[in-house]
């Protein structure tokens, strides 16, 4: 299954203060924060990780749809940055998911999926009507495929299979 997520960083200085007490204990594992803290730059490490779990998030629920979200539980195993794009592994509650981001003109993108080799299927949608099923996740309008709709600021992107 397919998940995704778009981090508007200009918005995202606005709408959260992450400094604020507690915040990064409530979201993030010691090693995510280690990753924040050692970053260049801790704003974007912040949303980027936030982006990936929240991806995870959406593709997990298509799988085993459960309402709770709890991002301490989803754990960011490794992220590397290759070719102007962070690869991650994650795991929740010890089913591994893949990742794909991309930060382009300050918005982060991010596509997980359960198996690496669904990124060769993914793709994005434009101008697509949906709805959404019994669970209250979005699905194509005309042929009932699931998608991932995210949105947020400049940026909104559907993103499916083929």
């Amino acid at each position: 299954m397919i998940g995704n997520d778009v981090v508007d960083l200009v918005l995202a200085k606005t709408e959260s203060d992450w400094k604020r007490k507690g915040f990064l204990d409530k979201l993030y594992t010691a090693s995510e924060q280690t990753l924040i803290q050692n970053a260049a730059n801790q704003d974007e490490m912040v949303w980027l990780l936030w982006s990936i779990k929240e991806s995870v998030y959406k593709a997990n629920q298509r799988i085993y749809y459960n309402q709770g979200f709890y991002p301490i539980k989803i754990k960011i195993q490794s992220l590397e940055l290759e070719h102007g794009e962070y690869q991650s592994i994650i795991e929740l509650f010890g089913i591994p998911f893949y990742g794909k981001s991309r930060i382009v003109d300050q918005i982060i993108r991010t596509v997980a999926v359960q198996q690496k080799s669904d990124f060769e299927k993914v793709m994005t949608l434009y101008i697509v009507a949906y709805i959404k099923n019994e669970n209250g996740l979005p699905i194509e309008e005309t042929s009932g495929k699931p998608i991932s709709v995210s949105h947020h600021g400049r940026s909104k992107v559907i993103v499916g299979f083929r």
